[in-house]
């Protein structure tokens, strides 16, 4: 289960959340807190990750149009990500979602960083999205012929990402 709050002010867009389940044998939460600038793209995440006792926590800063870091160390060979995807959110699909603005059957490729929260790694990975209808995309990555439909509402927030989350309310 996940709540999140998404709030858009005049200088960018903050996103904090808190997930919490059982996966993989182990129960979990994961608290985040991610920025943007007013054009969707990524400048920062702060997240906490605990897995049967034990807290991980990853930090990533990105420039737009500059190299991310971690936790303070340049990672240069993430340059083409603008994106993040952390592996047990939908929300995350909202930030290409809102930030490419496709014009109806328009596929794109990008590249985001993979955040893989039980395998506890960040790679860069290929994506890809269709805009289908006004409000619904078809996301294609991650694993090999990956593929589902994603509705969002009329602005641009995950409602319903086939298969595998439903968002239950919206405040």
């Amino acid at each position: 289960m996940e709540y999140c709050n998404v709030e858009i002010t005049d200088t960018d867009i903050r996103i904090d959340g808190t997930i919490v389940g059982y996966g993989e044998d182990t129960p979990f939460s994961v608290t985040y807190d991610i920025i943007t600038d007013r054009l969707w793209q990524v400048t920062s995440l702060e997240m906490a990750i605990e897995k049967s006792g034990e807290t991980s926590w990853v930090s990533l800063q990105r420039e737009p149009g500059e190299h991310w870091t971690q936790s303070g160390h340049s990672r240069p060979e993430w340059e083409d990500c603008i994106d993040i995807d952390i592996s047990l959110t939908p929300l995350t699909n909202t930030l290409p979602i809102r930030r490419l603005s496709q014009e109806l059957q328009q596929r794109r490729q990008i590249e985001v960083l993979y955040i893989n929260i039980f395998k506890g790694e960040i790679k860069p990975v290929k994506q890809w999205y269709t805009r289908l209808a006004d409000n619904k995309y078809l996301y294609e990555g991650v694993a090999k012929d990956f593929k589902a439909e994603i509705t969002v509402d009329d602005e641009g927030l995950v409602k319903n990402y086939e298969g595998l989350f439903v968002r239950l309310n919206k405040i």
